[in-house]
């Protein structure tokens, strides 16, 4: 069976692999079969197991690979593991304070009389920040992305849409196979996006997210092509006019200290989240989370193998559209053999009738 699967139809596998008292699942990468995950099926939830950084090394010479660029690795897995909501930034906790006192300051005219718009710098995108992390929850309210108006710079979308570029051809697949185990799972990556074009499509989604959701307006900003500290100045610079302009609040989020300090000078909010340092090892979490894990891995690595139930989780692959990326599909290839293969595919022809009615 072969399927493009949303995120929401992906939810369909794990409920089989309860029906099928399937207890766990080991998640592994293409290349050189290196686990990624263990995913536990626990009575409440699901609890995910990681891999460290030397089970993920690359067996072989980078030197030896066909373009050592093109090799994902620890960097990947962490970002996943950050894009995913599995793993939080270090000062977490901080930034759901700061975002309180935003929304106080609209909601309370004492403390402010401006509105409050949230924007993002460049990295944020990749970590799918306003996308995956809200609602934000508290013990006495919920604040959704909604909550606030967003702005979103011309530079941040052009140093994104910029790294949009090179799709793999011929001679990259057969290169791709000389010292790995990827075998007939890299003709599906014929003419797909390169490690670094799939980024920054996942990044774009962010931005779509901003852009349609959240009806983002758009800042103008003057853009070097080659140098980010003027990019980040002029993002700034264009948010400071904006705001004055205006007459409005603006608080931009980044992970960038040099960004906080441009921003400190303009006296613009600011806040830079710090990456995580620890990362818990096992970690019990729910379908969601699961999800994005299951989409991002395979997004990344471009495609990741779930032993157990003899199945092929694609995030590239020939034919691949851009509603594919917005729904955050993957393409599911699995094999008769498997134990949820018939009843998964009963499943998904029973919801493709209730949709069609």
């Amino acid at each position: 069976m072969r399927q493009v699967m949303n995120k929401e139809q992906m939810v369909m596998i794990l409920n089989e692999l309860r029906n099928e008292n399937i207890e766990e699942i080991e998640v592994v990468e293409p290349y050189f079969e290196n686990r990624l995950l263990k995913i536990k099926i626990e009575d409440e939830g699901y609890g995910i197991e990681l891999s460290s950084k030397s089970d993920l090394d690359v067996p072989v010479s980078r030197g030896e690979y066909w373009d050592k660029k093109e090799i994902p690795g620890f960097n990947e897995y962490k970002e996943c593991l950050i894009s995913s909501g599995f793993v939080d930034f270090d000062n977490w906790v901080d930034f759901k304070d700061w975002i309180r006192y935003l929304y106080r300051s609209e909601k309370e005219p004492g403390l402010s009389s401006e509105a409050v718009f949230l924007t993002i710098d460049t990295n944020m995108a990749y970590y799918r920040l306003i996308s995956r992390r809200f609602p934000l929850r508290y013990d006495d309210l919920t604040i959704q992305a909604e909550d606030f108006d967003y702005l979103l710079s011309s530079i941040v979308e052009g140093e994104i849409d910029h790294h949009i570029r090179y799709k793999y051809g011929k001679e990259d697949l057969k290169m791709m196979g000389l010292h790995t185990e990827i075998d007939d799972i890299r003709y599906n990556f014929r003419n797909r996006g390169t490690l670094e074009t799939r980024k920054a499509k996942f990044a774009t989604e962010e931005l779509n997210y901003l852009r349609g959701d959240l009806n983002a307006a758009r800042i103008k900003g003057d853009a070097s092509k080659t140098d980010s500290e003027r990019n980040d100045i002029s993002i700034v610079r264009s948010l400071e006019n904006f705001a004055w302009d205006k007459n409005i609040d603006v608080g931009i989020i980044s992970t960038d200290r040099n960004m906080a300090n441009h921003a400190e000078n303009s006296e613009i909010a600011f806040f830079v989240l710090e990456m995580p340092h620890s990362i818990p090892k096992i970690k019990t979490v729910d379908a969601s989370i699961v999800m994005n894990l299951l989409h991002d891995l395979s997004l990344m690595f471009g495609a990741v193998r779930i032993p157990k139930i003899n199945t092929v989780l694609f995030g590239i692959w020939g034919g691949k559209r851009d509603i594919d990326y917005e729904s955050e599909s993957v393409k599911a290839w699995i094999n008769p053999s498997s134990p949820i293969e018939k009843s998964l595919k009963r499943d998904l022809n029973i919801l493709s009738s209730f949709e069609s009615a």
